[in-house]
């Protein structure tokens, strides 16, 4: 298969480096490419080495048994359920059970128990490898995607901010100790990226370091991090939709239709004056001083600031869009670069400028957070910001792209995963991290040591029950340990009874904000992988003749109801994920290749057939209903509709006559037998009118003659097969037509 995909994009797996046999991580994978890309290489696509022979005890050793499939697997997510069944369609043409589908917040993704038992060890961690290509701006993609400047916008870049940090600190989390995390957007923005970067180092405080992966990666141009930036924000004024409603407000039909009415209110006010001064003189002339006085009082209220109403109207018109001299069309780019001249610029464009933290509002500090802002010299020459690759669109002639990566080389500290815990609750629950940033003296202390907690306790735990229990939740504080040891006592038999009461939720589907919406539409949880009863496998042992060491705990069904499709889970994706629990805390969308499914077809006790998406895993293991066929015959058998027998050469027919009746049967290839990374077998059905039928989707039949080819088989041209069939029809009609010449 041709996967088309820009080259800037798939630099992240490759800086990744991850290796065969490894537990791989994409924290936000689709549509995926780069999914793609990791399981080429985690599970050992071509990599397997054949095994077994039926030949003696008709099966295989542990060992060998080992090498039909892979020992590395990739965990794909996405927090959005519609777009991780588009993730399983692209990663079917992969055609490997080495790789599980989820559908949770990355946020949320689950922290088993037993790496929850490792909390703080040398052992922390589930994966070796973490990619966190989180959602971001896009700005980096306009050469691709003009249009993204439409909706563009740097209040967008700043809200995106705390959920980038928070991914990326539940990816340092899930990576074991000794691995590496990469961090990666498609956005040039520092707040998106560098920023991200740095938080993670600060509060990593020493787990984490970045590393610069250039040396091996010849030919990749790509520009060093920032260590410093400047931190804006758009006024409200400047708002899409500020700007949107004044063009709207603006255009030529509404500046007509303004005056038009203006002219009209005018004309109206002209023929009430002269109509109040018919009547001031019939009054003798004393009302001319009434309205004058009226709007002198309302005057005077707003000033002492009585009239609310019209203050609020006062600051809304203060807030009207004002356009720039600058936005011009077409673009007209700056005499000077200097900073003065730049600063003149975004002011005028509508921006507002930080120094520093302590220059944002009140108001502004929620959406401008002090981790959005640029390291101190101290930090800058700690953190090498340098590393981080900066893939510019001119210098390589495709997209923008960031990329960090991060190893991990101690167990994050206590007050890492305590703020990773608070920045996914504050974006589904409300709570806000930095609330003690805006206070001071000793409201500052207590809210450090103090507030984490109280406002826990508020956080609707259904949302964070994925996060680590409460133990792995509190606050860190300055008490001393005397005092903490009762209360920590209660808590956690209060915790002990809660895990008693209260059955495992999953962790949280959807973008933020959205995630209640997908929960109530559909309940996936019955979609989980369960073992197969002990009635379902005897027929089908016996149908097929499969070995001993045929590994049936390896073959599941969905929780669903009817067990129409048997799955092929790899061992590691089975004893590693699926026997740890993670079906309890993650909605799972997918896994394994489908090896057997029912037809009803079928003329006997077995209902299932063969499957052909996971045929190579089940070959080894069959010694009944399978049949060896020449490269001519094999050729032949990858066609659609019905194959009559007289298709094929005599010794294919004479072993479809042996076969024992209509069902499904395994067709391999001569000299392919055992060689299972070719997958050169057919899913076949035998008919009882002496043919037989392929299952076998066209788009697999294309590949597998592209792969004859490949082998060196030249297929007949069907135009002279049927010329051939013609010339002996002929001949045989001559013959029998001579015979009867002579005879008479």
């Amino acid at each position: 298969h041709i996967t088309r995909q820009e080259t800037v994009s798939m630099i992240p797996p490759v800086v990744l480096n991850a290796q065969e046999g490894m537990a791989i991580l994409d924290m936000c994978a689709a549509p995926g490419s780069k999914t793609c890309q990791l399981l080429e290489v985690a599970g050992g696509i071509g990599n397997s080495s054949p095994s077994p022979s039926k030949d003696g005890d008709d099966g295989k050793d542990e060992e060998k048994g080992q090498e039909l499939e892979p020992k590395g697997y990739v965990v794909a997510n996405d927090a959005d359920p519609k777009r991780a069944y588009m993730l399983v369609r692209q990663l079917r043409r992969m055609n490997s059970p080495a790789v599980f589908v989820t559908s949770c917040d990355g946020q949320y993704f689950p922290i088993l128990d037993d790496d929850k038992a490792a909390k703080g060890t040398m052992e922390e961690g589930t994966f070796h490898r973490v990619l966190a290509d989180v959602p971001c701006s896009g700005d980096g993609t306009i050469r691709k995607n003009p249009g993204i400047w439409k909706h563009w916008n740097q209040l967008g870049s700043l809200a995106l901010h705390p959920l980038q940090l928070s991914i990326a600190l539940r990816g340092a989390r899930l990576t074991r100790v000794g691995g590496y995390l990469v961090y990666s957007t498609c956005s040039m923005n520092p707040v998106e990226n560098e920023s991200v970067v740095a938080e993670l180092l600060r509060i990593g405080e020493g787990a984490l370091v970045l590393e610069d992966p250039r040396s091996r990666m010849k030919g990749l141009i790509a520009r060093p991090g920032w260590s410093s930036w400047r931190v804006l924000r758009e006024n409200k004024n400047r708002t899409r939709r500020a700007m949107k409603d004044w063009k709207k407000k603006n255009n030529a039909k509404m500046l007509a239709k303004r005056k038009e009415w203006e002219e009209k209110k005018a004309k109206e006010k002209e023929e009430a004056g002269e109509n109040d001064g018919t009547n001031g003189d019939k009054d003798g002339g004393e009302e001319e001083e009434g309205p004058p006085a009226k709007e002198a009082k309302l005057d005077e209220n707003q000033t002492a600031g009585g009239g609310g109403g019209e203050e609020k109207k006062e600051e809304a018109k203060e807030e009207k869009y004002v356009p720039s001299p600058y936005e011009t069309i077409p673009y007209v780019p700056p005499k000077t670069w200097d900073d003065e001249a730049l600063r003149e610029r975004t002011t005028s464009l509508g921006f507002v400028e930080y120094a520093s933290y302590d220059e944002v509002e009140p108001e502004w500090r929620r959406r401008v957070r002090g981790s959005c802002f640029s390291p101190t010299e101290e930090e800058a020459k700690e953190f090498e910001l340098h590393k981080c690759l900066r893939c510019l669109p001119q210098d390589m002639d495709t997209g923008g792209f960031f990329v960090a990566l991060l190893k991990k080389v101690k167990p994050l500290s206590k007050n890492a995963t305590d703020r990773m815990n608070m920045l996914a609750r504050e974006s589904r629950g409300g709570v806000e991290v930095d609330a003690h940033l805006c206070k001071t003296g000793d409201e500052e202390k207590d809210a450090k040591t103090g507030s984490v907690e109280k406002e826990g306790e508020d956080v609707n735990m259904a949302e964070s029950s994925a996060v680590e229990d409460t133990t792995d939740a509190e606050p860190a504080n300055g008490r001393k340990e005397e005092e903490d040891k009762p209360k920590e006592e209660e808590s956690n038999k209060k915790e002990e009874i809660k895990e008693k009461e209260e059955p495992i939720q999953k962790a949280p589907m959807g973008k933020v904000g959205m995630h209640h919406k997908h929960q109530k539409k559909a309940d996936l949880s019955k979609e989980d992988f369960v073992p197969c009863g002990p009635t379902l496998w005897p027929p089908i042992v016996e149908e097929y003749g499969l070995a001993p060491t045929f590994p049936k705990d390896q073959f599941m069904i969905r929780a669903s109801g009817e067990a129409k499709v048997l799955y092929f889970i790899s061992k590691s994706v089975k004893e590693d994920l699926i026997d740890r629990g993670i079906q309890d805390r993650v909605t799972v969308i997918n896994s394994g290749l489908k090896a057997f499914e029912r037809c009803s077809l079928q003329e006997k006790n077995v209902i299932y057939r063969l499957s052909q998406e996971g045929i190579q895993y089940v070959v080894p293991y069959v010694t009944k209903r399978i049949i060896s066929a020449s490269m001519d015959d094999f050729y032949k058998c990858v066609q659609t509709g019905f194959i009559s027998f007289d298709k094929f050469s005599e010794p294919f027919q004479k072993g479809l006559e042996g076969m024992g009746g209509p069902g499904s049967f395994l067709v391999t290839l001569e000299g392919y037998e055992k060689d299972y990374t070719k997958k050169m077998y057919l899913s076949m059905w035998l008919r009882s009118n002496k043919a037989v039928n392929c299952f076998v989707t066209k788009i697999e039949m294309d590949a597998i003659l592209s792969k004859m080819g490949a082998l060196g088989y030249v297929a007949p041209n069907v135009e002279d097969e049927e010329k051939a069939e013609a010339v002996s029809g002929l001949v045989e009609k001559a013959a029998v037509e001579d015979k009867m010449d002579v005879s008479s």
